[in-house]
């Protein structure tokens, strides 16, 4: 894709990643190269990482993300509370936003432990200084009892269904 991202005005992305991807010894740099040639602010990235990525022990993941945080880049640990990470594997991690697992939201409302569990996890992020959004919100009623639990930032169908790249641009110069 030619066109900046920046030049849109459509800087900010989220971009999953995989264990396997930290094998690469130059992801730092290519992630570095991307940023420059599309004239974004390490800010407006985050890498989004499973519990399974940062449980594979490799000494590899571990610095690489270390130093994409330290560039500036978001990292997001995603799905949170579905693999088997612990809070000691937690506070090690350069992560700056843990994502609620959409399993925990749909059980807002229909099961006493699907708050509790958002709680502690908004909790816990409060506590380690982190940032927190819930993923799966289909609902206004799960919308209202995340807001009720301290959880302010969602993503999923109630906001809007997830889209490519062009599809963002695309839109972006229609409504010009």
């Amino acid at each position: 894709m030619e066109e900046s991202w920046g030049s849109c005005q459509c800087a900010s992305g989220r971009y999953n990643f995989f264990a396997a991807q930290f094998g690469n010894t130059t992801l730092t740099t290519s992630i570095s190269s991307a940023l420059e040639k599309y004239a974004l602010k390490p800010s407006d990235v985050e890498i989004e990482i499973t519990e399974t990525v940062v449980l594979r022990s490799d000494d590899q993941i571990l610095k690489t993300l270390k130093a994409l945080r330290e560039s500036g880049v978001n990292i997001a640990l995603d799905d949170f509370g579905t693999g088997f990470a612990s809070l000691s594997t937690l506070s090690q991690l350069p992560v700056t936003r843990l994502k609620i697992d959409k399993a925990f939201v749909a059980d807002l409302g229909v099961r006493p432990q699907g708050s509790a569990i958002v709680s502690a996890v908004v909790s816990l992020a409060q506590g380690l200084n982190l940032e927190v959004v819930a993923e799966g919100v289909e609902t206004e009623e799960q919308r209202l009892r995340l807001m009720a639990l301290g959880c302010h930032e969602g993503q999923g169908f109630l906001f809007g269904k997830p889209a490519k790249p062009s599809d963002l641009l695309e839109n972006r110069r229609s409504a010009a």
